[in-house]
């Protein structure tokens, strides 16, 4: 069974979408592609991250160029570090948590590093970092961390830590009295900022946490941690884990304006410390610190390690710690979505705008729809970021919307294309571009096989045609009937949206009104037939002076119902149109040399352009291989331009029409007289005139209705 229109369009469609798909999912595996989403993501990172969620009680003590001036030049004596841990201890602090490394000891005393040590051992709740080494370097048992992991067998081949040599630890005195240690490296995605922490890392078998990973173990209360679907469990929070087994960041807005807002210069603690000693009232309040997590890490030039992040290509790299660790305390942290669901969406996008670019003709359409399923698909991508902490793909499905639409096109330029450019190209011969424009864009407004529909036909011959072309070659006959057509069918289909639906030797049979509606058919052909017959009487002119036969037509229009479509047989079909309307449009026609007019057109037609064309009757006519009699009329100008000595001869015509038909010949034959010496070229005043005599002499039968019997074409 040969496939429809619609089924091959569905199939194109489908194969456009689906071919389109595989392309960009295997682009979406290419390093490049991989570095264009992360843009992507920091673009949604930036515009739809919200700082007030930001945790208000993770501080930072910054040693800050102030700190420096105050307390003299880097690195510090270590028991300056204990005078602030004690100060924070006493104003109630959570967790203190170094990011300065303590990987020598002091040069400045050794007593100073044990003074420090004893200050973290009275605090019990000092954080210090340490760092992954590429040469080996076992844990000792006394700082080894005390984090067990199981993993569910679900995830048995999900990666649980990466595996490295070694790590640096701080000094035995400060590792063995902090309440934890934590590695801090920090590793940059392929384009350069940072976006994931690995929460644990593995040396030598053992696990080993990352800073905030340990610190959030003790705020939380969970020695013990679980992996299970991707998520990591720690007490009662869930993290969503990366396919590596990390946490991708979900950052609360620029780290300017979260932690980084909530600084305090740890001169000023040292400061507020030694006033507390000399019991005076400190300058710093300590209750600022209460139940708070405060960092300590360097931000004075120099100092400090800068990191690019998706806000700024100059972060201390402490503050990703602290977003690291916002995350853990509060089970948050960025969940991609899972493959099949990409590529599931990948695949659903691009087959609904291929579908949309086959299955509808208008291009602002196809366009818009594209454009609103791309608009639609961010918004979907903005709320899975912003309400639900999902990191949907958006490059990936946008550009596949672009490519699909290109795509689309092409093949539709290829294919279908070209046929409907030999159509236009056929059309275009015979139809207005009006008409044939609308035809393209909407092909289904012709029906295949006929309607009924109401229209006005067009038919027109040239007068004496066979005498003419006895007189001329058939070279020169054809070369003369070329350029009547030519400016005929101009007028008809350009000027005046018409369809010349075919050539009759000589005559031309035109459509108005099909094959696409028109509510001004009947008007539009009074107006071609007006302005045929002033281009013939200005073509005469020309071929007057080139010798040639001057040429006259005469048209008959007529409106009405009729069967109109695409008729024949399989092997070959025309566009044509069959009816009594047909019929009697031609015998209008030819009805013109029975009384001298040029233009006829039937009742129907007067009736539907009465505004705008001025008509007179003509007769009670019943043409040939018809019994009903017909009103006809001549057309005979635009409305309001009818020459005021015209106008006054029809007027006369009409009265004396008026007395024939009361069988007031004699009445009838001084008026059409009076016509005829006003006007001896109206041929319908010299007819009547001449039956009126005839009815004078000879009256009709009593029953004689004024019909006139036309008994040839």
């Amino acid at each position: 069974m040969r496939a429809t229109l619609s089924q091959k369009k569905i199939l194109s469609a489908a194969a456009v979408g689906i071919a389109v798909c595989v392309f960009v999912a295997g682009l979406s595996t290419t390093r490049w592609f991989e570095v264009v989403e992360l843009k992507a993501l920091d673009h949604l990172v930036r515009r739809y991250a919200d700082p007030a969620q930001a945790d208000s009680n993770l501080l930072l003590l910054a040693i800050d160029e102030s700190s420096l001036d105050a307390f003299g030049r880097w690195p510090w004596p270590r028991d300056r570090f204990g005078y602030v841990v004690r100060y924070l201890k006493q104003a109630g602090v959570k967790a203190v948590v170094f990011d300065v490394m303590f990987f020598e000891a002091d040069d400045n005393a050794e007593e100073f590093d044990q003074s420090f040590a004893d200050d973290l051992k009275t605090a019990g709740n000092v954080f210090l970092p340490m760092l992954f080494q590429a040469e080996p370097a076992a844990i000792p048992p006394e700082v080894r961390p005390r984090a067990t992991v199981t993993a569910e067998p679900s995830d048995a081949r999900q990666p649980v830590a990466e595996t490295h040599a070694g790590v640096k630890l701080p000094i035995p005195v400060l590792a063995q009295q902090a309440r934890g240690l934590g590695v801090v490296n920090l590793s940059a995605d392929a384009d350069g900022p940072t976006r994931r922490i690995p929460l644990l890392g593995q040396v030598n078998g053992d696990l080993v946490p990352h800073l905030s990973l340990a610190v959030a173990q003790y705020l939380l209360g969970a020695d013990r941690l679980s992996i299970r679907d991707g998520r990591m469990q720690i007490g009662p929070r869930t993290i969503p884990l990366g396919a590596d087994g990390s946490l991708l960041i979900e950052w609360h807005g620029s780290l300017e304006q979260t932690y980084h807002a909530k600084k305090y210069s740890i001169g000023r603690v040292l400061q507020a410390f030694t006033q507390q000693e000399k019991g005076e009232r400190p300058s710093l309040d300590p209750t600022l610190f209460r139940d708070k997590v405060v960092f300590i890490a360097g931000t004075a030039a120099g100092l400090y390690d800068l990191r690019v992040t998706p806000f700024s290509a100059a972060t201390p790299g402490v503050l990703i710690h602290m977003a690291a660790l916002d995350n853990v305390l509060h089970g948050q942290g960025l969940q991609a979505a899972p493959t099949w669901f990409s590529l599931s969406t990948l695949l659903l996008l691009c087959l609904a705008s291929a579908g949309t670019f086959m299955l509808f003709r208008s291009y602002s359409v196809k366009f818009g729809v594209t454009l609103g399923l791309a608009v639609a698909y961010y918004g979907v991508v903005v709320h899975a970021f912003a309400g639900h902490e999902r990191w949907l793909e958006l490059v990936f499905p946008e550009a596949a919307l672009a490519l699909t639409f290109g795509t689309a096109a092409t093949v539709e330029y290829v294919t279908e294309g070209k046929q409907r450019r030999l159509m236009r190209a056929a059309f275009d011969k015979y139809m207005s571009t009006e008409v044939v424009e609308e035809i393209m864009r909407n092909p289904e407004a012709i029906k295949l096989g006929g309607e009924k529909k109401e229209i006005t036909i067009f038919f027109s011959d040239i007068a004496g045609f066979t005498t003419i072309s006895e007189k001329m070659s058939p070279e020169d006959l054809v070369a003369l009937l070329n350029r009547y057509l030519s400016a005929m069918t101009t007028i008809i289909k350009t000027t005046h949206r018409g369809n010349v639906n075919k050539y009759l030797g000589d005559g031309i049979m035109a459509l108005f009104g099909a094959p696409l509606d028109d509510p001004k058919h009947a008007s539009l052909a009074c107006y071609a037939a007006l302005d045929c017959q002033v281009e013939l009487a200005r073509l005469r002119e020309i071929w007057k002076r080139e010798g040639l036969p001057e040429i006259g037509a005469r048209i008959g229009l007529n409106s009405g119902p009729c069967i109109v479509g695409n008729m024949g047989s399989d092997e070959r079909m025309e566009y044509t149109v069959t009816g009594d309307s047909v019929n009697l449009a031609s015998r209008l026609e030819g009805a013109n040399k029975f009384y001298d007019t040029l233009i006829l057109i039937g009742q129907r037609t007067a009736e539907l352009a009465k505004n705008d064309v001025e008509v007179r009757e003509i007769d009670l006519l019943r043409v040939k291989g018809k019994q009903e009699p017909v009103v006809v009329y001549e057309l005979l100008a635009r409305m309001g331009q009818l020459d005021d000595q015209k106008r006054h001869v029809v007027q006369i015509y009409l009265e004396g029409l008026s007395a024939y038909k009361m069988r007031n010949f004699s009445t009838a034959c001084a008026r059409f007289s009076e016509a005829v010496a006003l006007d001896p070229s109206d041929g319908p005043s010299r007819v009547y005139l001449e039956r009126s005599n005839n009815y004078r002499q000879t009256p009709p039968p009593a029953e004689w209705d004024g019909v006139y019997d036309m008994t040839s074409k």
